[in-house]
C-alpha cells in the first residue's frame, strides 16, 4: 500500500477500525450480566479473568461514546457507552470521591491507589463525553466534580502525602500528562475560562520542565524543582509511549491556539524520542529505557503483565502513528511522514492476529509474540483511538497535502 496515497491510507484504517477492531470490543468484552466490560481477554476474546480495573472500563466508555458523538449515532455504540458508565457511577468511587483502582466482576472494590489521578481522569472523560452523546447533563456533572477535585488534590500537593513517607524524590511528568490531555476532552464537551490557565501550567511543565535540551530528552521524572536526578535509574527513565502521547496532546494544543511555537517544540521533543526510543537493530520503539544505557530494570506492574524494557507494545507504536501523522500534518516536513512509514510498516507487520483479529498487545524484541491477551490493561483503547484519529486526519486530505504550505506561512 503507498502511505502517500491519503485516501487509499483512509480507507485503511478505516477498515482496520471497523471490521477488526471495533467488532472484537463488542462481541467479546460487553458485560451484560453486572455492567461494565470484560477486558481480561484470550486471544480469541475468551475471558481468563473477571476483575475490572478502572481504567479500561473508562476508557472503553469514553471510545464508544466518541464514536457514536464522531462518526455516527449507532444505538449499539451509545448502549455499550451507557453499559460502562453506569456502571462505574455506581461502583467505582469511594466515599470521598475518588476512584477505586481494581472492582470485582459485580463492582466491589478490591484496591485502591489513593496516590495516583489516573482512574478519575479517565472517569472525567467517560462521563462528559456520554453526557455529549445522550444529552444527559447529570454525566456531566459527575465528571466536572470528579475533575475540579482532582485539581483540588494537586494544588493542595495532597498526592504527596500518600505516595511517598518522607524524602520525596521526583515528581513524574505523567501527572501534568493526563491532566493536559483530561482537560483538552472535558473542554470539548464544555469549555471553562479555568481552563486556559490550568492548561498552560502543564503544558509548560511538559514542554520545558520535563523536557531537557542539553540531553535532548522528554524524562519521565524529574526533582520536585525540576532538575534532573541521573544518579538514580527512576530518574535516567525514558518511556518512548509517554513521549508520544504528550508530543500529540502538545501538537493538538498548538493546533487549537494557532501557536507556531508550541508545534515547534512538541516536534522537537518528537525528534529526540524517536533517535532514543528507536531499535536501531530490530525496528520498533523500546518499552522504556535508561538515558545512559545502563541497566533498565525490570517493570513489574500490579495487574500481572510484566513487562521488559525491550518489549515491543501495542500502545506505544499507536500513539506513535497519530503522533507522526499529526506532525506531519502541522509542520509539513518529510522526516515526520518517513518516521509514520517505518513506524506504520513495522506495526503492521507484526502486532495484527491474522486468526481471531484485533493486535497482540506485547511483543519481544524482535517482533515474535510474547503474550497472546487481548486485554487487562490492555483494552479498547489506545489502538482504537489512534485509528480513529488518524481516520479523522485523513478525512481532511487537503489540509494534509498542503501542510508544508500551512506551516511555513504562519
Amino acid at each position: 500500500m503507498n502511505l502517500r496515497n491519503f485516501s487509499e491510507l483512509h480507507n485503511f484504517y478505516k477498515a482496520q477500525l471497523f471490521y477488526d477492531c471495533v467488532p472484537f470490543w463488542m462481541e467479546h468484552s460487553l458485560d451484560h450480566q453486572y455492567g461494565g466490560y470484560l477486558t481480561m481477554l484470550e486471544r480469541d476474546g475468551t475471558p481468563y479473568g473477571f476483575g475490572k480495573y478502572v481504567w479500561p472500563q473508562a476508557r472503553e466508555a469514553w471510545l464508544f461514546a466518541r464514536l457514536y458523538n464522531t462518526v455516527e449515532k449507532k444505538p449499539e455504540w451509545l448502549e455499550a457507552s451507557c453499559l460502562g458508565v453506569d456502571f462505574l457511577r455506581k461502583h467505582a468511587l469511594d466515599e470521598d470521591g475518588q476512584a477505586y483502582y481494581k472492582l470485582s466482576r459485580e463492582g466491589a472494590p478490591i484496591y485502591s491507589r489513593p496516590w495516583q489521578i489516573f482512574s478519575e481522569c479517565f472517569l472525567v472523560i467517560a462521563m462528559a463525553e456520554f453526557a455529549k452523546a445522550s444529552g444527559e447533563d447529570e454525566y456531566l456533572q459527575i465528571a466536572k466534580k470528579i475533575y475540579w477535585n482532582i485539581v483540588k488534590r494537586l494544588q493542595n500537593a495532597d498526592l504527596d502525602k500518600y505516595a511517598f513517607i518522607q524524602n520525596r524524590l521526583f515528581k513524574e511528568h505523567t501527572v501534568s500528562m493526563i491532566m493536559l490531555n483530561t482537560t483538552q476532552e472535558l473542554r470539548v464537551v464544555e469549555d471553562n475560562p479555568q481552563f486556559a490557565g490550568l492548561i498552560q501550567s502543564w503544558l509548560h511543565e511538559e514542554l520545558y520542565v520535563y523536557a531537557k535540551d542539553e540531553q535532548k530528552a522528554l524524562f519521565e521524572r524529574v526533582r520536585p524543582d525540576g532538575s534532573l536526578i541521573l544518579s538514580e535509574p527512576e530518574g535516567r527513565s525514558v518511556v518512548p509511549g509517554h513521549c508520544m502521547e504528550t508530543c500529540w496532546f502538545c501538537l493538538r494544543e498548538g493546533d487549537y491556539l494557532e501557536d507556531k511555537k508550541i508545534i515547534q517544540r512538541a516536534s522537537q521533543i518528537l525528534d529526540w524520542t524517536l533517535e532514543l526510543g528507536w531499535d536501531k537493530t530490530f525496528g520498533g520503539l523500546f518499552n522504556f529505557i535508561d538515558y545512559e544505557n545502563k541497566p533498565p530494570g525490570h517493570h513489574d506492574e500490579d495487574w500481572g503483565e510484566d513487562q521488559d524494557w525491550d518489549e515491543k507494545l501495542w500502545w506505544v507504536h499507536s500513539e506513535a502513528l497519530y503522533a507522526l501523522l499529526l506532525a506531519y500534518k502541522l509542520t509539513g516536513k518529510e522526516k515526520y511522514m518517513e518516521w509514520y512509514e517505518k513506524v506504520h510498516y513495522w506495526s503492521f507487520k507484526y502486532f495484527p492476529d491474522p486468526q481471531y483479529g484485533e493486535w497482540f498487545g506485547y511483543l519481544r524484541r524482535d517482533g515474535s509474540v510474547s503474550q497472546t491477551l487481548k486485554g487487562c490493561m490492555k483494552g479498547f483503547f489506545h489502538l482504537p483511538r489512534a485509528l480513529l484519529n488518524c481516520t479523522q486526519l485523513l478525512e481532511k486530505r487537503k489540509i494534509l497535502t498542503n501542510a508544508r504550505e500551512k506551516f511555513l506561512q504562519q
